[in-house]
């Protein structure tokens, strides 16, 4: 059974800024690849219990209890910073990427 992974508005707009990165450094084409690939990345997440593998993060103290990790992926190159609601529970009802980072970039 697959958990519902949905991106929050400034996740989304993490990936247009790295699309537009992307696009300025190795062309349209490969920013797309890497979009796709992201996007994939994030929605496998909620396959097959592998949402609880990336790092716990600190700094996201509630209240409510909130638990954060984060996946690194794509070579080491990008961060997912995501969100387990509910926190701490065995089987969550939705997974929300809270944060795509482009470690590359000085952000």
């Amino acid at each position: 059974m697959a958990i519902p992974v949905i991106f929050t508005s400034k996740a989304a707009s993490d990936l247009l800024a790295i699309h537009e990165f992307e696009k300025l450094i190795n062309g349209a084409t490969k920013a797309r690849e890497i979009i796709k690939a992201l996007n994939a990345e994030g929605k496998s997440l909620g396959v097959h219990l592998r949402h609880r593998i990336g790092e716990e993060l600190e700094g996201w103290e509630g209240p409510p209890a909130r638990e954060v990790h984060k996946d690194v992926c794509l070579g080491g190159s990008y961060e997912l910073h995501y969100e387990i609601i509910p926190a701490y529970e065995p089987t969550p009802t939705s997974i929300a990427i809270l944060r795509v980072w482009d470690t590359r970039q000085d952000r």
